[in-house]
């Protein structure tokens, strides 16, 4: 189809949870025509034909020249699920938005990090490969020594050491 060819869009969703998939731009109070801004291409939209750059002429019945955006918004939401369009091909000059960057790999600008535990446990198991042993443990302490921090009350309930 050409440029400036006049062309009739019928749009039909089931109900009104599915968007149309398309932005809709300009009217009379920002001084630019009533416009599509944006496709997205498996949508209703998409699929019945309307492309980026149409100029929408009519909303139904209601002449879309001289209107609002929002006239333009509730024109569209007052059709309901059908909405019959008349648009102009390649009205209006829009910028087609360039896909997202793919993502970067970031290993480089991280450094590995090892957990304090298991940098011990590397450091004291080939001692205690050695010895027969098993490396230390917080479980090889006494139990005040590992619970020094907190303290149980008469319910036995713990709480930290300097709650009330």
């Amino acid at each position: 189809m050409s440029e400036g060819q006049i062309v009739p869009i019928a749009l039909g969703r089931f109900d009104t949870s599915q968007p149309w998939g398309f932005k809709l731009q300009g009217g009379s109070d920002v001084g630019c025509p009533i416009h599509v801004a944006q496709i997205q291409p498996k949508s209703i939209s998409g699929k019945s034909g309307l492309q980026n750059g149409d100029l929408i002429l009519r909303i139904g019945e209601t002449d879309m020249q001289n209107a609002t955006h929002e006239q333009a918004r509730n024109e569209m939401i007052r059709s309901g699920n059908d909405v019959d369009l008349v648009v102009q091909r390649g009205g209006v000059a829009v910028k087609s938005t360039p896909a997202p960057p793919e993502p970067e790999e970031d290993r480089e600008k991280f450094q590995e990090v090892t957990p304090k535990t298991y940098q011990v446990l590397q450091k004291e198991l080939p001692q205690a490969e050695a010895t027969g042993a098993r490396p230390a443990s917080i479980f090889d302490r006494r139990k005040q020594d590992r619970t020094a921090y907190t303290k149980a009350d008469k319910s036995g309930y713990t709480k930290a050491y300097g709650q009330q």
